[in-house]
């Protein structure tokens, strides 16, 4: 009998939570969902991609960049600022070499020339 009782409890627990929750979905869908798209996602995808778009897209780009730019630590946000100047992302598609050569030295690289750069931004797509 007195187990009983801890069941007709646990019921009683599950269909008021089931009730509120049947009450809360209808209000709550008319607000706007959160979307998926996040900075990070974001600049994966243009890093997975070639980046072609016009010039509105890469201020917005901009911000995403520095989003994920100071999510990162270091060495990671060097890495990362090194992958941005080698595919351009800063520069509309244009790589920018002296910063790249510059990142790359302040990361102590063995090899910092255009040529291993330029291995590393065709590495960089699929």
């Amino acid at each position: 009998m007195h187990s009983f009782s801890w069941v007709a409890r646990y019921a009683a627990a599950a269909l008021v939570g089931y009730l509120l929750g049947a009450l809360a979905l209808p209000a709550l869908a008319p607000l706007p969902s959160a979307s998926s798209s996040t900075p990070l996602s974001r600049v994966g995808f243009v890093l997975r991609e070639q980046p072609l778009a016009p010039s509105a897209s890469w201020s917005a780009l901009s911000a995403d960049l520095q989003s994920v730019r100071s999510l990162l630590g270091s060495p990671e946000r060097e890495a990362f600022d090194l992958v941005v100047a080698v595919r351009g992302l800063r520069n509309a598609g244009h790589t920018d070499w002296a910063l790249a050569e510059q990142i790359c030295r302040g990361l102590a690289w063995p090899r910092c020339e255009r040529e291993p750069l330029s291995q590393l931004k065709a590495l960089g797509r699929p």
